[in-house]
């Protein structure tokens, strides 16, 4: 089935082209490109050559479009004719010279009562994110954009629009909107139940902007209902498959991916953060994203494939072009080196086709679908990257676009899409996406001083390319603009983590010279004569990353009896086999584990243990790694808490901490102190106040794991007069808190520092909160008291026993079930 978003769509309305919507929007961009090079100037006459001639090239479509299609939906590029609607359509756009005048005439003539059957994915993205775009910008007069006697008619239409799309969401008993709805009569009887991922994840911008403006809360309500409906369908593995069934919630097609059919559901998570500053976008889009590097990209590293929901298996072999927007999304996302990995592929399969075809067979090396419509991901990617590194190769990148969409699609009369890009025969179809995406892209991408990086609210391009804004007051009061990304440690390109402040163009560029550039190259099976070819002996270097799933191998196999180890005449030997993106060891001696790289890079998750295994040790090295691992210090918090029986009587709970690797050991009993937190500083990050500091000093302070390092929390603590610290986990197993060698060279630790796990930290948080209710009651007038006790922990709390006194291997302190372990830990 073709994919929803971005399909070849027929009408989409009578009463206006969507070629119009684009123009407004590109407008916008042009305006404010024009007042910044009038303050600041440009200072390479090449860039402001190539911006110009984006510019030609998208005024060379649209007035082609006016000319010769107008008022029809579309203009057929090669005949010079219209397509899609009846001559007796009102003519909206008779002037091109302004802004004012196109908003005007929306105005004026556009009506959506419509009896017409459209996409919502389509019709939210293109026309209701227009119009929001251009009624923030005329409201807003910080840009200048005010239309005299203007009375918020763009907004009264958008409303007008989101309540005839409602329908769909009001009719699906999951809240996962139908595709299609009717503007005039709402869900057709007979209208299909199937949608994708795309179609009903990418509503949540437009819409709660929509909200925010009219106070109208079922726009955003219903998105929210959506978007939430397909993240609790997810697999265990955190992954959505493509298409869904909207009553009954049952996925149809279950491949994963980050192209068509699911790819802006990814990128509305991360810009609904952004946007709207609630963190629970944030936190569905770490668990999503490090999935998608989990089971979705390859081991290369540039290459995010097809697999299975279920179990991550490969599904098929091809990538398409909708996932060339995914670059872009991950600059977003501040994991610039996976960025500029996934882009060098794309920008090699552009060089050897000069176009994007629509999918790309990376086990062949070849095209599998040929047509190129003009579609502007790939740009879209390259515009971010260069903006968040300024390298001049993506400006190069872009300088090749431009070339080859002027020399392979430009016609007398517009732009004609790339029916195939191996003999460039054009098709009869320009898109509307060319005019609001493609040709804006290249645009901005050439205008290195925009004022829309100035900007100080939050804002974010729709992925139709509508520049959104929301002020703070529409803001929910406890949204909190742009924190720290939490969840997976991203990884950063480090030559990139101190943007250079030269704004000089086509100077050196760093990713040409990166030492695994050439590998994409190799990865599309694409010669450029200009290089020497790869040698097959190593000019081209396989970048070097760690496995996913790391091998697991044991000593002693050769004390095995002779007939475990012949199988048939032959040896058997151990063998290492791919398993999804990573390795597994099959044909072990005993336990057959797989463990997967945490994409924090801070250890191995226990992803699958084959049933019926047995763990046998007979190797002391891998015996005493086993004990070692657990040796470091413990302690013991004892917290003293009210007892609401008894107003003269404390009770007590202890709970095992892991003591840090710096400060001073705990070998005794610490004296009792109060336990205090600091509402406005629960990860004790920043440098408290003079009020902070008063409740702080002399005390033991209770923080949360996260936003920064255990050092920093330690320093701050100290810096305050703390007489200790207890950092809560965000994770349900101890283990101990480190510093880096040089740090403990540079500070002093004066203060004892200890983890508490997940749970414990739940339990000593609501105690905290319910002693503070009783003084606030009058019941008690006490703090929590703490002491903290030395604790002699068994060295082996991985290594347990059953009830039949077998050892048992343990993960976070669970035991796996039938692993025994022949080890004896006394060395006997």
């Amino acid at each position: 089935m073709q994919p929803l978003n971005r399909p070849s769509h027929k009408r989409a309305f009578h009463y206006i082209s969507l070629y119009n919507f684009a123009y407004i929007i590109f407008w916008i961009i042009f305006m404010l490109s024009v007042v910044v090079n009038k303050v600041n100037g440009m200072s390479e006459q090449r860039s402001n050559d190539l911006k110009s001639q984006a510019k030609d090239m998208f005024y060379h479509a649209f007035n082609n479009y006016m000319k010769y299609a107008f008022p029809d939906d579309e203009l057929n590029p090669l005949q010079c004719t219209g397509r899609g609607s009846d001559k007796n359509d009102p003519q909206v756009f008779n002037d091109r010279k302004g802004f004012e005048k196109a908003v005007r005439d929306v105005i004026k003539y556009v009506s959506f009562d419509q009896d017409n059957k459209v996409q919502v994915f389509e019709v939210n993205i293109r026309a209701l994110g227009a119009l929001l775009s251009a009624h923030l910008f005329i409201t807003d007069p910080r840009f200048g954009y005010s239309i005299k006697g203007y009375n918020n008619e763009l907004l009264k239409l958008a409303h007008d629009l989101g309540k005839r799309l409602l329908p769909a969401f009001q009719k699906s008993k999951t809240g996962i909107p139908y595709a299609r709805v009717n503007l005039k009569y709402g869900v057709p009887i007979n209208e299909t139940h199937e949608t994708c991922t795309a179609a009903a994840g990418t509503l949540i911008i437009e819409f709660g902007v929509l909200s925010r403006l009219t106070n109208d809360t079922r726009f955003e309500d219903a998105a929210k209902k959506a978007l939430f409906g397909l993240w609790n369908r997810r697999t265990d593995l955190n992954l959505l498959g493509n298409v869904i069934n909207v009553q009954t919630g049952q996925w149809i097609h279950t491949a994963s991916s980050t192209g068509a059919g699911i790819d802006s559901f990814y990128e509305y998570l991360l810009k609904a953060y952004v946007l709207f500053g609630e963190t629970e976008y944030l936190d569905m889009f770490n668990e999503a994203y490090n999935s998608v590097l989990r089971y979705v990209k390859d081991e290369t590293g540039y290459l995010y494939r097809n697999v299975n929901m279920m179990n991550g298996g490969l599904m098929s072999n091809w990538v398409d072009s909708l996932s060339a927007y995914f670059p872009g999304l991950q600059v977003l996302a501040g994991d610039l080196d996976n960025a500029i990995k996934s882009h060098l592929l794309y920008y090699n399969i552009w060089k050897k086709y000069n176009a994007m075809p629509e999918r790309f067979n990376f086990h062949l090396r070849n095209v599998e679908l040929a047509t190129y419509p003009l579609r502007p991901e790939f740009i879209e990617s390259t515009y971010f990257l260069y903006r968040a590194t300024r390298d001049p190769f993506y400006l190069q990148v872009g300088e090749m676009v431009l070339k080859d969409l002027e020399y392979y699609a430009r016609v007398n009369c517009g732009f004609a899409s790339i029916k195939d890009v191996l003999t460039k025969s054009l098709d009869e179809r320009m898109e509307s996406f060319l005019l609001s995406e493609t040709f804006k892209y290249l645009y901005l991408l050439f205008d290195t001083e925009n004022k829309i990086n100035s900007m100080d609210d939050n804002f974010i391009f729709t992925t139709e390319a509508h520049l959104i804004f929301l002020p703070q007051k529409y803001l929910k009061k406890h949204s909190k603009i742009r924190p720290s990304m939490s969840g997976a440690e991203r990884s950063f390109c480090s030559i990139y983590e101190k943007p250079s402040p030269s704004k000089h163009l086509f100077t050196t560029s760093v990713i040409t010279s990166r030492s695994d550039a050439d590998f994409a190259r190799e990865l599309v099976g694409f010669e450029e004569r200009t290089l020497p070819l790869l040698d097959p002996k190593g000019i081209c270097e396989v970048p070097k990353s760690d496995p996913q799933v790391i091998e697991v191998s044991f000593g002693g196999l050769q004390e095995s009896h002779e007939d475990d180890l012949i199988y048939q005449g032959q040896e058997q030997q151990q063998q290492i086999i791919k398993y999804v993106d990573g390795l597994i060891a099959n044909r072990l001696k005993g336990l057959k584990l797989e463990l997967t790289k945490r994409v924090d890079k801070k250890g191995y998750d226990v992803t699958k243990v084959f049933p019926g295994q047995t763990f046998e040790i007979r190797d002391p090295a891998v015996k005493d790694f086993w004990v070692k691992q657990q040796t470091y210090q413990t302690s013991v918090l004892r917290v003293y808490f009210y007892n609401e029986n008894n107003y003269n009587a404390y009770n007590y709970a202890d709970y095992i901490a892991a003591v840090a690797s710096f400060g001073p050991k705990i070998t005794g009993e610490l004296p009792i102190r109060t336990l205090v937190s600091v509402s406005s500083s629960l990860y004790g990050c920043v440098d408290y106040n003079i009020e902070e500091t008063k409740l702080i000093e002399g005390n033991i302070i209770f923080v949360k794991r996260g936003n920064c390092t255990f050092v920093d929390k330690v320093l701050k603590a100290q810096q305050a007069g703390a007489k200790g610290i207890v950092i809560w986990s965000n994770e349900n197993y101890l283990f101990q808190p480190a510093s880096a060698a040089e740090k403990n060279d540079i500070w002093k630790f004066e203060i004892p520092c200890v983890l508490i796990t997940y749970e414990n930290g739940v339990e000593l948080s609501r105690i905290l909160e319910e002693n503070e209710k009783y003084i606030q009651e009058g019941k008690n007038s006490s703090n929590i008291k703490v002491k903290i006790l030395s604790h002699e922990r068994e060295p082996t709390t991985n290594i347990k026993t059953n009830e039949n006194n077998e050892l048992l291997l343990t993960i976070y302190g669970h035991a796996i079930r039938n692993i025994r372990l022949n080890l004896n830990l006394n060395g006997n």
